[in-house]
């Protein structure tokens, strides 16, 4: 697994992906023709993937927050969301009223008035919806970031913008 950061205009934002995957494919070894690189299918509930059977070992996910985006690549299905804490004025006002509303009465104690915390779930809930595909239509309540099932989490911050908290799922023992 390989997460990439970019900082920048949106409008390059395909260009760092092109970029980001091919230093990846390089890091691998493997052998894949650059027309390979070009189309990106969507499943049922829009999980990204690569159409090209040259790359169906190679998972993918993408994040965009203000002024940032996150890709993460991994030869195994993958889910990876970020949030900028900069960019959420008044959020410390109305973040438990959030999680009140969407998160699980454990991931709600493990807050325990830490706004924090609060992106810690919340990154993990989604980049949870993205490894499993299924998008919103999983609903936030219907289960714990805290014990995933059938998954591990990994909470972090960009190196270089510690404002960046991101949240990456992939398959792991995690809890049943």
């Amino acid at each position: 697994m390989k997460i990439y950061h970019f900082s920048g205009d949106r409008l390059e934002s395909e260009r760092f992906f092109s970029e980001s995957l091919s230093e990846y494919i390089e890091t691998t070894g493997l052998k894949i023709p650059a027309s390979a690189l070009r189309d990106v299918g969507k499943g049922p509930h829009g999980k990204p993937y690569f159409t090209d059977p040259a790359l169906k070992d190679i998972f993918f996910s993408r994040s965009h927050t203000e002024g940032h985006e996150i890709v993460v690549f991994s030869d195994k299905e993958i889910g990876i969301d970020c949030e900028n804490t900069e960019a959420r004025p008044g959020i410390e006002d109305r973040y438990m009223g959030i999680a009140g509303r969407y998160f699980t009465d454990d991931e709600q104690a493990y807050i325990d008035g830490s706004v924090e915390r609060f992106y810690e779930i919340w990154t993990s809930k989604e980049a949870y919806m993205k490894y499993t595909g299924k998008g919103f239509s999983e609903g936030f309540r219907s289960f714990s970031a805290l014990t995933p099932p059938g998954a591990i989490i990994e909470t972090g911050r960009v190196s270089g913008a510690p404002h960046i908290v991101y949240s990456v799922c992939a398959a792991g023992e995690g809890h049943e």
